[in-house]
């Protein structure tokens, strides 16, 4: 008769409720569709596939965030960079539906290799005889990242710092690069960071 009056008893609906709702929060929105689904008769389809993605991106900025500057505030992050494919959803660009017949590596759903998809749309970045070593083994995410930084062009750091994260030897003609350091000058004013006419990619 106990069993029976608690079934009846619309608060043992509802602690039910909470606790596959709070069950399901932590899970992806797939998953938690199809616990609330399980228990909820008439509840709403999933949303479109763009929303969907919508709560991926924001997700993946929330963790580019972190990886890059996890002190960072909503100022500095006004000031970066997104990837216009990236931007417009139009993820087809870079990635495949399918994850193609290595399955389970890393890269498997690129539509090229990491080192070689940058240059699919990105041709003319390495024109020139001289060629930065990290641009020209096409490990483009040395320096880049592949959706939205908090930095302009995609950097994974500030452009500030971003050459001395490989470049620790100390600088030939070390005074004249003390003197632009402290004039504000970043490496990129006199060197072109993938590729050029001479050495040490002079502009």
């Amino acid at each position: 008769m106990k069993i029976i009056y608690l079934r009846m008893n619309p608060y043992f609906y509802l602690v039910l409720l909470g606790c596959l709702l709070l069950t399901a929060s932590g899970c992806d929105p797939v998953t938690r569709h199809k616990v609330v689904t399980s228990v909820l008769d008439g509840y709403p389809a999933l949303p479109p596939v763009e929303e969907l993605c919508r709560e991926h991106e924001e997700r993946a900025k929330i963790a580019c965030l972190n990886k890059t500057a996890p002190d960072s505030s909503l100022s500095e992050q006004a000031k970066g960079s997104v990837h216009v494919p990236y931007e417009e959803k139009r993820c087809n660009d870079c990635h495949n539906e399918s994850k193609g017949a290595d399955g389970g590596q890393k890269d498997a759903l690129l539509i090229k290799p990491k080192e070689e998809l940058c240059f699919v749309c990105h041709k003319d970045i390495l024109d020139k005889p001289f060629q930065h070593g990290p641009a020209a083994v096409g490990d483009c995410v040395a320096c880049h990242l592949p959706h939205d930084s908090i930095y302009p062009a995609l950097l994974n750091v500030s452009k500030e710092s971003l050459c001395t994260k490989c470049h620790v030897e100390r600088r030939k003609a070390a005074r004249m690069h003390d003197q632009f350091v402290e004039k504000g000058l970043t490496c990129e004013s006199c060197h072109d960071p993938h590729a050029g006419n001479t050495y040490f990619f002079l502009k």
